[in-house]
Protein backbone atom coordinates (compact mmCIF):
# COMPACT_ATOMS: atom_id res chain seq x y z
CA UNK A 1 0.00 0.00 0.00
CA UNK A 2 2.88 2.38 0.86
CA UNK A 3 4.53 2.20 -2.82
CA UNK A 4 1.02 2.27 -4.34
CA UNK A 5 0.59 5.14 -2.48
CA UNK A 6 4.01 6.77 -3.39
CA UNK A 7 3.68 5.85 -7.06
CA UNK A 8 0.29 7.93 -7.19
CA UNK A 9 0.92 10.85 -5.19
CA UNK A 10 3.75 11.61 -7.93
CA UNK A 11 1.37 13.23 -9.39
CA UNK A 12 1.60 15.77 -6.68
CA UNK A 13 4.85 16.30 -6.00
CA UNK A 14 5.28 20.18 -6.74
CA UNK A 15 1.24 21.27 -5.73
CA UNK A 16 0.85 20.49 -1.89
CA UNK A 17 0.80 23.94 -1.06
CA UNK A 18 -2.41 24.71 -3.43
CA UNK A 19 -4.19 23.52 -0.76
CA UNK A 20 -2.18 24.22 2.25
CA UNK A 21 -2.94 27.82 1.59
CA UNK A 22 -6.40 27.74 0.78
CA UNK A 23 -6.26 27.70 -3.39
CA UNK A 24 -9.18 26.85 -5.19
CA UNK A 25 -11.54 23.86 -4.44
CA UNK A 26 -11.89 21.23 -6.70
CA UNK A 27 -12.61 17.90 -8.00
CA UNK A 28 -11.01 15.61 -10.82
CA UNK A 29 -10.37 12.27 -11.84
CA UNK A 30 -6.08 11.54 -12.79
CA UNK A 31 -5.01 8.84 -14.58
CA UNK A 32 -1.46 7.39 -14.88
CA UNK A 33 -0.05 5.89 -17.78
CA UNK A 34 3.30 3.76 -18.36
CA UNK A 35 4.58 1.98 -21.05
CA UNK A 36 3.18 -1.87 -21.70
CA UNK A 37 1.38 -1.38 -18.54
CA UNK A 38 -2.33 -0.83 -17.44
CA UNK A 39 -3.62 2.37 -16.55
CA UNK A 40 -4.01 3.26 -13.38
CA UNK A 41 -7.15 5.36 -12.47
CA UNK A 42 -8.06 7.23 -9.45
CA UNK A 43 -10.13 10.17 -8.10
CA UNK A 44 -9.43 13.62 -6.06
CA UNK A 45 -10.83 16.11 -4.19
CA UNK A 46 -9.04 19.35 -2.86
CA UNK A 47 -10.64 21.35 -0.55
CA UNK A 48 -9.76 24.49 2.21
CA UNK A 49 -6.40 23.25 3.56
CA UNK A 50 -7.23 19.54 2.87
CA UNK A 51 -6.86 16.72 -0.06
CA UNK A 52 -8.66 13.62 -0.91
CA UNK A 53 -7.59 10.66 -3.15
CA UNK A 54 -8.99 7.83 -3.84
CA UNK A 55 -7.10 4.83 -5.90
CA UNK A 56 -7.03 0.79 -6.48
CA UNK A 57 -4.26 -1.17 -4.43
CA UNK A 58 -3.42 -4.87 -4.45
CA UNK A 59 -6.99 -5.12 -4.91
CA UNK A 60 -8.36 -2.97 -2.08
CA UNK A 61 -10.23 0.62 -2.41
CA UNK A 62 -7.44 3.26 -0.68
CA UNK A 63 -8.48 6.61 0.61
CA UNK A 64 -5.57 8.99 1.42
CA UNK A 65 -6.37 12.41 3.18
CA UNK A 66 -3.92 15.17 4.14
CA UNK A 67 -5.18 18.09 6.20
CA UNK A 68 -2.69 20.37 6.87
CA UNK A 69 -4.69 22.25 9.24
CA UNK A 70 -4.86 18.86 11.57
CA UNK A 71 -1.24 18.54 10.70
CA UNK A 72 -1.85 14.76 9.71
CA UNK A 73 -1.95 12.51 6.55
CA UNK A 74 -4.44 9.17 6.72
CA UNK A 75 -4.28 6.03 4.60
CA UNK A 76 -7.96 4.50 4.91
CA UNK A 77 -8.55 0.91 3.79
CA UNK A 78 -12.10 0.98 2.47
CA UNK A 79 -12.32 -3.06 2.38
CA UNK A 80 -10.52 -3.74 5.92
CA UNK A 81 -12.09 -0.53 7.55
CA UNK A 82 -8.89 0.44 8.94
CA UNK A 83 -6.69 3.37 8.63
CA UNK A 84 -3.04 4.41 9.37
CA UNK A 85 -2.17 7.92 10.45
CA UNK A 86 0.87 9.68 10.15
CA UNK A 87 1.42 13.00 12.09
CA UNK A 88 3.16 16.72 10.77
CA UNK A 89 6.20 17.51 12.28
CA UNK A 90 4.94 20.73 12.94
CA UNK A 91 5.11 23.89 10.46
CA UNK A 92 4.85 22.65 7.32
CA UNK A 93 3.40 19.65 6.02
CA UNK A 94 5.74 17.12 4.61
CA UNK A 95 6.35 18.11 0.35
CA UNK A 96 4.29 22.04 0.91
CA UNK A 97 6.15 24.42 -0.82
CA UNK A 98 7.66 27.29 1.53
CA UNK A 99 6.03 30.67 0.96
CA UNK A 100 7.87 34.16 0.40
CA UNK A 101 10.35 34.89 3.18
CA UNK A 102 9.44 31.52 4.71
CA UNK A 103 12.30 29.10 5.84
CA UNK A 104 12.15 26.25 3.21
CA UNK A 105 13.40 23.50 5.56
CA UNK A 106 11.14 24.39 8.82
CA UNK A 107 9.93 21.27 9.74
CA UNK A 108 12.71 18.98 7.94
CA UNK A 109 14.43 16.46 10.10
CA UNK A 110 18.17 17.25 10.90
CA UNK A 111 18.26 19.45 7.91
CA UNK A 112 19.08 22.86 8.82
CA UNK A 113 19.76 25.93 5.54
CA UNK A 114 20.32 29.65 5.35
CA UNK A 115 19.71 32.43 2.13
CA UNK A 116 22.71 33.00 0.88
CA UNK A 117 21.53 35.45 -2.44
CA UNK A 118 19.67 36.14 -5.24
CA UNK A 119 19.96 34.74 -8.84
CA UNK A 120 18.26 35.06 -11.94
CA UNK A 121 17.18 31.34 -13.58
CA UNK A 122 16.31 30.98 -16.96
CA UNK A 123 14.79 34.49 -17.10
CA UNK A 124 13.14 34.16 -13.50
CA UNK A 125 13.94 36.00 -10.15
CA UNK A 126 15.54 33.35 -7.43
CA UNK A 127 15.96 33.04 -4.12
CA UNK A 128 19.51 30.56 -3.37
CA UNK A 129 19.35 28.70 -0.37
CA UNK A 130 22.07 25.97 1.30
CA UNK A 131 20.78 23.40 2.94
CA UNK A 132 22.74 21.35 5.42
CA UNK A 133 22.40 17.70 6.71
CA UNK A 134 23.22 17.31 10.25
CA UNK A 135 22.06 13.96 10.68
CA UNK A 136 25.10 11.44 11.08
CA UNK A 137 24.13 9.26 8.11
CA UNK A 138 24.45 11.67 5.78
CA UNK A 139 26.89 14.73 5.04
CA UNK A 140 27.27 17.47 2.57
CA UNK A 141 25.18 20.94 1.63
CA UNK A 142 22.58 20.76 -1.14
CA UNK A 143 21.80 24.27 -2.87
CA UNK A 144 18.34 25.46 -4.15
CA UNK A 145 17.11 28.18 -5.91
CA UNK A 146 13.43 28.68 -5.00
CA UNK A 147 11.49 30.67 -7.93
CA UNK A 148 10.38 34.06 -5.91
CA UNK A 149 6.68 34.06 -7.50
CA UNK A 150 5.66 30.00 -7.49
CA UNK A 151 7.53 29.13 -4.65
CA UNK A 152 9.42 26.07 -6.26
CA UNK A 153 12.80 24.60 -6.85
CA UNK A 154 14.13 26.11 -10.78
CA UNK A 155 17.70 24.45 -9.78
CA UNK A 156 19.10 21.98 -7.30
CA UNK A 157 22.87 20.63 -6.78
CA UNK A 158 23.44 17.82 -4.71
CA UNK A 159 27.06 17.00 -3.13
CA UNK A 160 27.74 14.61 -5.75
CA UNK A 161 27.04 16.68 -8.36
CA UNK A 162 23.52 15.83 -9.55
CA UNK A 163 20.71 18.19 -9.65
CA UNK A 164 18.04 19.52 -11.74
CA UNK A 165 16.67 22.77 -13.46
CA UNK A 166 12.60 24.32 -14.22
CA UNK A 167 12.51 26.35 -17.29
CA UNK A 168 9.30 28.12 -18.05
CA UNK A 169 8.46 26.85 -22.20
CA UNK A 170 5.19 28.92 -22.29
CA UNK A 171 1.18 28.70 -21.52
CA UNK A 172 -0.59 25.62 -23.08
CA UNK A 173 -4.07 24.52 -22.93
CA UNK A 174 -4.45 21.37 -20.97
CA UNK A 175 -8.41 19.18 -19.82
CA UNK A 176 -9.33 22.75 -20.58
CA UNK A 177 -7.11 24.73 -18.17
CA UNK A 178 -4.85 27.59 -19.11
CA UNK A 179 -1.24 25.94 -17.68
CA UNK A 180 1.88 27.22 -17.71
CA UNK A 181 4.41 24.15 -19.91
CA UNK A 182 7.73 23.37 -17.68
CA UNK A 183 10.54 21.68 -18.46
CA UNK A 184 12.80 19.51 -16.24
CA UNK A 185 15.96 18.68 -16.31
CA UNK A 186 17.36 16.31 -14.35
CA UNK A 187 21.25 15.42 -14.45
CA UNK A 188 23.27 12.66 -13.04
CA UNK A 189 26.53 13.15 -11.18
CA UNK A 190 28.26 11.39 -14.50
CA UNK A 191 26.81 14.48 -16.21
CA UNK A 192 23.88 12.14 -18.05
CA UNK A 193 20.80 14.32 -18.21
CA UNK A 194 16.97 13.74 -18.61
CA UNK A 195 13.89 15.80 -19.96
CA UNK A 196 10.37 15.69 -18.48
CA UNK A 197 7.40 18.32 -18.65
CA UNK A 198 4.57 19.05 -16.25
CA UNK A 199 1.81 21.54 -16.93
CA UNK A 200 1.35 23.70 -14.11
CA UNK A 201 -2.38 25.34 -13.48
CA UNK A 202 -1.86 28.54 -11.76
CA UNK A 203 -5.00 28.81 -10.58
CA UNK A 204 -5.72 25.36 -8.89
CA UNK A 205 -1.79 26.35 -7.90
CA UNK A 206 -1.00 22.70 -9.13
CA UNK A 207 0.41 20.16 -12.09
CA UNK A 208 -2.43 19.19 -13.56
CA UNK A 209 -0.23 16.94 -16.23
CA UNK A 210 3.65 15.46 -16.04
CA UNK A 211 5.36 13.51 -18.99
CA UNK A 212 8.93 12.42 -19.26
CA UNK A 213 11.00 10.74 -21.96
CA UNK A 214 10.11 7.27 -21.30
CA UNK A 215 6.60 7.62 -21.98
CA UNK A 216 5.27 8.13 -18.23
CA UNK A 217 2.00 10.23 -18.21
CA UNK A 218 -0.08 11.57 -15.05
CA UNK A 219 -2.46 14.06 -16.08
CA UNK A 220 -6.07 15.34 -14.12
CA UNK A 221 -9.50 15.36 -16.06
CA UNK A 222 -12.99 16.42 -16.02
CA UNK A 223 -11.68 18.94 -13.47
CA UNK A 224 -14.56 20.66 -11.89
CA UNK A 225 -13.87 23.72 -9.41
CA UNK A 226 -16.50 24.73 -6.56
CA UNK A 227 -16.60 23.80 -2.57
CA UNK A 228 -16.00 20.33 -1.55
CA UNK A 229 -17.96 18.47 1.02
CA UNK A 230 -16.57 18.22 4.70
CA UNK A 231 -17.52 14.84 5.07
CA UNK A 232 -14.86 13.78 2.19
CA UNK A 233 -11.80 15.02 3.80
CA UNK A 234 -12.36 12.64 7.82
CA UNK A 235 -12.03 9.00 8.62
CA UNK A 236 -15.70 7.11 8.21
CA UNK A 237 -17.22 6.42 11.48
CA UNK A 238 -16.28 2.10 13.03
CA UNK A 239 -12.89 2.18 10.60
CA UNK A 240 -10.03 1.16 13.28
CA UNK A 241 -6.60 2.87 13.32
CA UNK A 242 -3.69 0.61 12.77
CA UNK A 243 -0.08 0.99 12.92
CA UNK A 244 2.74 -0.94 10.50
CA UNK A 245 4.49 -3.92 12.40
CA UNK A 246 7.55 -2.70 14.78
CA UNK A 247 5.04 0.15 15.71
CA UNK A 248 6.12 2.76 12.63
CA UNK A 249 3.43 4.09 10.71
CA UNK A 250 3.08 3.94 6.60
CA UNK A 251 6.18 6.83 6.53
Amino acid sequence: MKLKFLFMLSLLISSVNAFATGGTEFSADFIQSAPQQEEQHGKMYVGKGRMRMEFDANGSRIIQIVDTAGQAVYMINVEDKTYMRQAGQGGQMPGSSPQAGDNPCAGMKNITCKRVGEETIHGRPAEKWEFTSTSQAQSGKMTTWLDRERRIPVRQVMPDGSGMELALLGMETVSGRKTEKWEITTIGSDGEKQVSHQWFDPELGMNVREENAAGYVREMRNIKTGRQPDTLFSVPAGYEEITMPGGDDYR
